[in-house]
């Protein structure tokens, strides 16, 4: 019987998040690629999606021995710790991957990541970086230069799922992978495409007028999701167009003030925060509204729009990150200028205005879209291709 590949995701956590969901769809064709796939997390072992982990068979494991918490007590133990966490994370990393003996370490998330290079080339494990987040290496460009020119360039592989964010994240790299990045693969984080399908009415907004439409959108409460913005022009667009409702799936240190604007816009009516939504209930939200909203100031390559295109939704979404990638303007969705709340309320207005028949074929071309291009078994395939590739190097 041939031996498993086994596999080892270093992320931040176990919480909802697009690398989460990643990981959890590509694992569905783990066992036709003969792949044992392991988490393992910075902080603790358990979150909102532990048990969904633990469903698929993926192990789950933390790595981190300081705990994450700031509310820890003693307080000032827990800062001083903090100071020394680079090292006991890579005591403790070194310790268990020489212990565990993957073949391949995949680097989702940008945690801790030099620490993580500098483990993994002592250890000669073969390891592939998956860039998906826009500021990957804000810190320490130079170190990670040197690196990959003297310690990582025959054992790193690297992979991005956009490409303005492999632009954005390696740029200042260009002499060291060559003229372009033309060969290095773009892989998209795909959708399970099966979830979106089925028609459950759990979130419907109560006494909905006929006329009236419904946003949504999911995602962090934070500054780079751009929900402010998207307050402050719906708030302009009432006065013209008052029949529509806003649902935010998510929760996030924005929260408080995204309440307040909401009070202070005379928007409570129309805007609904929801909090956190379970992963398994993120199907029957997407199928409660009539168009997905993604205001981003800062994005990589978002999941939950793929995810509301694979729901057949017409989008209105911003020019961030790797957003223009995978929305077409005026077929998939409709995009505006990022960080331009004016282009965001002509946008909200159009869409508002548009005659029902077109927006419907706004959604099928995006659920027409999604089938082509965030395909999970052929995505699954091509992973595979690459993971073979990273273990030959």
């Amino acid at each position: 019987m041939q031996t498993k590949t086994k596999i080892i995701h270093l992320i931040g956590s176990l919480n909802p998040g697009g690398v989460q969901t990643y990981i959890l769809n590509i694992s569905n064709f783990d066992k036709i690629h003969n792949i044992r796939r392991e988490v393992w997390t910075l902080y603790q072992k358990k979150g909102l999606l532990y048990t969904e982990f633990l469903k698929k068979n993926i192990n789950v494991s933390a790595c981190q021995i300081i705990p994450a918490d700031k509310n820890w007590r003693p307080y000032f133990l827990w800062k001083w710790l903090r100071y020394f966490a680079s090292v006991f994370y890579f005591l403790r990393l070194f310790r268990k991957l020489k212990i565990s003996k993957p073949d391949l370490v995949i680097l989702d998330e940008p945690v801790r990541i030099l620490t993580q290079f500098f483990v993994l080339r002592l250890l000669n494990i073969p390891m592939i970086w998956n860039i998906h987040a826009e500021r990957s290496l804000t810190k320490n460009k130079i170190l990670f230069k040197w690196m990959y020119k003297y310690l990582l360039k025959k054992k790193l592989t690297i992979i991005s799922d956009s490409k303005y964010i492999l632009s954005k994240n390696l740029l200042y790299m260009k002499n060291c992978l060559y003229p372009n990045f033309d060969h290095i693969p773009i892989v998209h984080a795909t959708v399970n495409l099966d979830k979106f399908l089925s028609i459950n009415k759990k979130f419907n907004i109560n006494n909905r007028k006929e006329d009236s439409i419904i946003f949504g959108s999911i995602g962090r409460l934070n500054w780079a999701k751009g929900y402010d913005l998207l307050i402050q022009a719906l708030y302009k667009v009432k006065e013209e167009h008052p029949n529509f409702y806003l649902k935010i799936a998510g929760d996030g240190p924005y929260r408080n003030m995204l309440e307040n604007m909401i009070d202070k816009y005379y928007l409570r009516k129309n805007i609904l925060i929801l909090g956190e939504l379970h992963y398994n209930d993120i199907p029957k939200f997407l199928l409660s509204i009539d168009l997905y909203v993604q205001p981003s100031i800062s994005e990589g390559s978002p999941i939950t729009l793929k995810e509301a295109m694979a729901s057949s939704l017409p989008i209105l979404a911003s020019t961030a990150g790797g957003i223009p990638e995978i929305i077409e303007h005026n077929q998939t969705g409709i995009l505006f200028e990022n960080k331009n709340t004016f282009e965001l309320e002509k946008g909200l207005k159009k869409i508002i205005t548009m005659d029902k028949s077109i927006r419907t074929k706004m959604g099928l071309k995006a659920r027409k879209s999604s089938l082509k291009h965030f395909n999970i078994e052929k995505t699954a395939k091509t992973l595979n291709n690459i993971y073979n590739g990273a273990l030959n190097k």
